[in-house]
């Protein structure tokens, strides 16, 4: 009968076997990629699916079919909107100095930004300072109000990361906060000679905002946080799993990782990140925009640094993008060594 079968299919004993086989192999496979997929989202719970790839190293499935496979699994990630203002305009008032800058290395511009963060009780507030050219969260602080002091301890923060207490030629950009024009936040980046540079809305400061975004709707949304302590303990965690994540717009490097490898690099030769330039038009922008001229990439086998010359697209404003809160950009991948497909058998 089964002779028959085979003759009838057109097709071989070995070959039918095989088949069974591959089918067999092939359900292992998926099934393994989707426990990947969890373990991942224990740490990442918002990650995209495109970057879980990365991270995983996946050979044996392409990309596109990778992404169908999760959200057909219901994994998807929704984007948050914010609903809380945070920003109370202060008296003291600076120049925005980004418009359509350019910059090629670290502590050449860094941006700050208070946001909320909700719970069953009170209402949080988190204050992000964030070095743009390598996307790093050098100083952060979470507070149980919107003090001055919680800003001068982020900056502290940022300023003993980077070890130094000079930065000639830094821009320091945010909104017009009155935390960010008191007096004592004016004098410290005075001392340290940085030049202060302040949004007229969070449009013109969106890395501020994206990272707003991240940390809060694909880090800390699914924590169980119940007390200020829970959450700077939690949000210490997210910032050190963030400033190790793989970031498209950095050639899949970490911040952290990025910072290791620029400084490889002879400034005159590293790559160059332009800013939207709100005095321009929407049609002279289309050629700038937050675009990397030149991605880095380290090749693992060497561990080589290699320049590309293809641009890779960043921040463009749009009409999507609302003043109350801007959406966070999509979430960087995990860096880290989880097992191989290779080994279902």
């Amino acid at each position: 009968m089964m002779e028959q079968m085979y003759v009838l299919s057109g097709i071989s004993r070995q070959g039918f076997y095989k088949a069974i086989l591959k089918s067999h192999h092939d359900q292992a496979l998926w099934q393994r990629m989707l426990e990947m997929v969890y373990e991942v989202r224990k740490d990442y719970p918002r990650i995209s699916a495109r970057k879980i790839h990365y991270m995983l190293g996946i050979n044996e499935v392409g990309i596109n079919r990778f992404e169908q496979f999760v959200s057909k699994q219901g994994l998807t990630i929704q984007k948050h909107r914010s609903v809380i203002r945070t920003t109370h305009r202060g008296a003291v008032s600076f120049t925005n100095m980004i418009h359509g800058l350019q910059i090629n290395g670290l502590n050449q511009l860094w941006v700050s930004d208070i946001t909320y963060f909700l719970t069953s009780g009170p209402t949080y507030y988190l204050v992000f300072i964030l070095d743009v050219y390598s996307q790093r969260i050098i100083g952060h602080t979470a507070s149980d109000n919107m003090f001055a002091v919680n800003n001068l301890q982020a900056l502290s923060i940022a300023m003993g990361t980077r070890g130094s207490t000079r930065y000639d030629g830094l821009i320091h950009h945010s909104d017009k906060g009155s935390q960010y024009g008191s007096n004592e936040y004016v004098r410290v980046l005075n001392e340290a000679g940085v030049h202060i540079s302040m949004a007229q809305n969070c449009l013109e400061n969106p890395y501020a905002e994206r990272i707003n975004g991240i940390i809060k709707n694909d880090y800390l949304a699914n924590k169980k946080i119940t007390s200020l302590n829970d959450l700077k303990k939690a949000l210490s965690k997210a910032v050190e799993l963030y400033n190790h994540c793989p970031n498209g717009s950095l050639g899949m490097l970490s911040p952290v990782d990025f910072e290791q490898v620029v400084t490889q690099i002879p400034p005159p030769e590293s790559p160059s990140l332009t800013l939207y330039d709100f005095n321009k038009t929407k049609e002279e922008n289309s050629r700038l925009g937050f675009s990397r001229h030149q991605t880095m990439r380290i090749t693992p086998k060497k561990n080589a640094v290699e320049l590309n010359t293809k641009t890779t697209a960043g921040y463009s404003p749009g009409s999507d993008y609302p003043l109350e809160s801007c959406p966070p950009a999509e979430l960087s991948s995990v860096s880290s060594d989880h097992a191989k497909l290779n080994s279902v058998n």
